[in-house]
């Protein structure tokens, strides 16, 4: 049976300062909470997941058609994540912290075996584990050297139809949300977690024209279009349900 694994890093973190940084982690856990809780109320697949050494996220979920939606509430969840206005930092800091505003979080999507017998004892291990955090690990390295990002979506399994869809996909959609604001990354985040706009706009005291105007011009149409692609597609013989 295919699970799905997310890995994901967290851009430029070392340019932030020591109480961003607690606050990030404070958001990741709040984020972990609205994702449990939303997989629960919609009677979703189980899930699991983790922050590691402050910057590195795992998860493992139970049913791979939930991977898209997730990756997606952790990009938006750290995109919308508000820095402090910071003026005494030197160029180089300036221009990771810019990164940080600008692509948030890295996340690939794995698809493949994993010993689910394991995952009681909080240990990954398996095929879609080792795809995600080998994704992510030559992103790190890469992007390090260059100081440059050019993808922050991936998605991976060993069957090439499923990559021909999906990396295309997934490349489609790193596109629209590198284009985000950070109030349209929040707005794409709360409909992400199944609220409506009228809630969303009670949520921040705004109207709800306001709140379709940033959701139309952050492409949400595309974007749901994209998750009920992802989440009827029968990932264990490639064939659409």
């Amino acid at each position: 049976m295919k699970r799905a694994t997310i890995s994901a890093d967290i851009i430029a973190s070392s340019s932030l300062t020591a109480r961003e940084m607690d606050h990030l982690t404070q958001r990741v856990n709040n984020l972990f909470g609205k994702i449990e809780k939303y997989q629960h109320e919609n009677d979703r697949g189980e899930i699991r997941l983790r922050l590691v050494a402050g910057d590195l996220i795992e998860c493992l979920l139970f049913n791979p058609n939930d991977a898209l939606r997730v990756a997606l509430i952790l990009k938006t969840g750290i995109k919308s994540f508000p820095l402090d206005s910071s003026k005494n930092t030197d160029l180089m800091t300036r221009k990771y912290r810019k990164l940080f505003e600008t692509y948030g979080i890295r996340v690939a999507v794995g698809i493949g075996e994993m010993d689910i017998r394991l995952a009681g004892k909080d240990i990954l291990k398996g095929e879609a584990i080792n795809i995600s955090g080998r994704l992510i690990s030559e992103q790190k390295t890469s992007n390090k050297e260059r100081v440059t990002i050019k993808n922050t979506l991936f998605f991976h399994t060993e069957d090439a139809g499923q990559n021909r869809i999906f990396q295309t996909l997934f490349s489609l959609l790193d596109t629209l949300f590198t284009k985000m604001t950070r109030k349209q990354s929040e707005i794409i985040l709360w409909k992400l977690l199944g609220y409506s706009e009228k809630e969303i706009a009670d949520q921040f005291g705004v109207s709800q024209s306001s709140v379709n105007q940033h959701s139309k011009n952050a492409g949400w149409g595309s974007i749901d279009d994209a998750l009920h692609l992802f989440s009827t597609f029968d990932f264990q013989d490639n064939k659409k349900v």
